[in-house]
């Protein structure tokens, strides 16, 4: 792993590298860090979601008919993101039918593995279904 720090105009910008040149970027500015990934076979960069560091949520925001896994009717959230975590201890999933605030140790004892891009590093997927989701549903629809 490579990791790499800049301040530049009241943020900071953190790096990691895998050892398949895939890269996690987070940029902090006062009590939010965006998150981005960058696969080492793409051009650019994917919004991963944001940490709102006062509530120690990951904030994510979905769409069910394009985000969803339907081989498994589940979400997929990254695996390194969730098990590194140091900054967030639940994540606030958004998405067309509700807000569900999922601590990320259910999503790491419940959820399946998939890999779509690579055999490890930052691409590794854990999928929590949605019946699992459900349970932790605080609002109606966005």
């Amino acid at each position: 792993m490579y990791i790499c720090s800049v301040i530049k105009n009241q943020m900071q910008t953190f790096q990691i590298k895998d050892e398949s040149g895939n890269i996690i970027e987070s940029v902090h500015k006062a009590s939010t860090a965006s998150l981005r990934l960058k696969l080492s076979s793409e051009n650019y960069y994917r919004h991963l979601g944001s940490i709102n560091m006062k509530t120690r949520q990951l904030e994510l925001v979905r769409e069910r008919s394009k985000h969803l896994f339907r081989k498994f009717n589940a979400y997929g959230f990254n695996h390194y993101l969730l098990n590194n975590a140091t900054l967030f201890d639940h994540v606030l999933l958004k998405d067309d039918m509700g807000a569900y605030n999922v601590p990320k140790d259910v999503i790491l004892e419940k959820g399946k593995f998939m890999n779509f891009k690579n055999h490890g590093g930052f691409e590794l997927q854990i999928f929590l279904p949605l019946h699992e989701i459900e349970n932790y549903k605080i609002t109606a629809a966005l």
